[in-house]
């Protein structure tokens, strides 16, 4: 019988701490600088899209972990479908039996999208049991709440989850609740990481935090995307502008802009991109993504999808990034 432990993917850095703990970075802390970055620093601890694989003949997952009370659950998949849900909040200490399975099953696990979680252990015990390196395109994607997927119910029913595991991409998840602020943590850490292809759902949380005017959003947005493009001078780059949120549409915010100025903002940038000669680029319509009648249903609180509206949009992007993906 095999003892794998885990090797985890979509992590920018796992830390093993003196008493074996290990802990979880989505960003390059080289430019974080406290107390400026300390939400972006917080997001960046929680394990959105880091999980570990293997395949199996059978299967006894260990799993001793501790997290934050706000945590959400661990998914573990069997064979790509959800086979336990098991809480992360506290101290906690898991055997999942993982019953027959046929020889090269795969087992994934996943971390909980949202909280901070510590490892202590995390291995599979079994017949046949051997790590997965992935395969698939590599893909990285930034952006707000909308893309961390706090309320989705686990880990694995994240938008760009289900999208990932439709297409058989490798996902790194850069989506920072209430900080995509195009920081230049976030910039370095996507210059650094590699990718096939990139998406990028900007301009909610500039809104919301009223960060850049008329003045300084676009310009941040060019700045921001050429940077990256000059890291990865081939991959196509998906550029989202922000979802309906209803109330917001034409409602200024402290710097005199409204949620479609900053979609009208955003798509601009690319358009000018693509004028002068990169065709890398392509603009993705937020705003298409629900219709005012399903973002109604579907936003209990106006700005965040629940987790049907999360497997809508996953249904609906999945397409166009695939079509971006599949591009040269």
């Amino acid at each position: 019988m095999n003892s794998i432990n885990a090797h985890w993917t979509g992590a920018f850095r796992v830390i093993t701490d003196t008493e074996g703990w290990q802990h979880f970075r989505r960003l390059d802390p080289a430019l974080l600088m406290s107390p400026a970055t300390d939400g972006l620093e917080n997001r960046a601890t929680m394990g959105a899209g880091i999980r570990a694989s293997w395949t199996a003949s059978s299967g006894t997952l260990v799993l001793e972990a501790e997290g934050t009370a706000d945590s959400s659950p661990f998914d573990v998949l069997v064979d790509g479908k959800l086979a336990h849900r098991v809480t992360a909040a506290g101290r906690v200490s898991y055997e999942l039996a993982l019953g027959p399975l046929k020889p090269g099953t795969s087992v994934q696990l996943w971390l909980p999208q949202f909280g901070t979680v510590r490892i202590r252990e995390a291995s599979l015990n079994g017949g046949g049991v051997q790590p997965v390196t992935e395969s698939g395109k590599r893909w990285l994607t930034y952006g707000s709440s909308l893309t961390h997927c706090q309320q989705a119910d686990g880990p694995s029913e994240t938008w760009p989850a289900l999208v990932a595991n439709r297409y058989g991409w490798q996902l790194t998840s850069l989506g920072f609740a209430g900080e995509c602020q195009l920081d230049p943590a976030a910039e370095s850490t996507l210059q650094q990481l590699p990718a096939d292809f990139i998406s990028l759902c900007l301009g909610i949380n500039s809104y919301n935090a009223a960060v850049f005017s008329e003045r300084s959003y676009a310009s941040q947005v060019l700045g921001f995307l050429a940077n990256i493009r000059k890291a990865h001078p081939h991959a196509p780059i998906a550029v989202i502008t922000p979802m309906v949120s209803l109330p917001r549409e034409e409602l200024p915010n402290a710097v005199g802009m409204t949620l479609r100025d900053y979609r009208d903002a955003t798509a601009a940038v690319v358009r000018v991109l693509r004028e002068r000669g990169d065709h890398g680029f392509h603009c993705v319509d937020g705003a298409a993504v629900f219709t005012p009648g399903e973002a109604a249903e579907l936003m209990p609180d106006t700005l965040h999808p629940d987790n049907t509206g999360y497997r809508l949009m996953a249904a609906r992007l999945g397409p166009q990034l695939a079509a971006v993906a599949d591009a040269h």
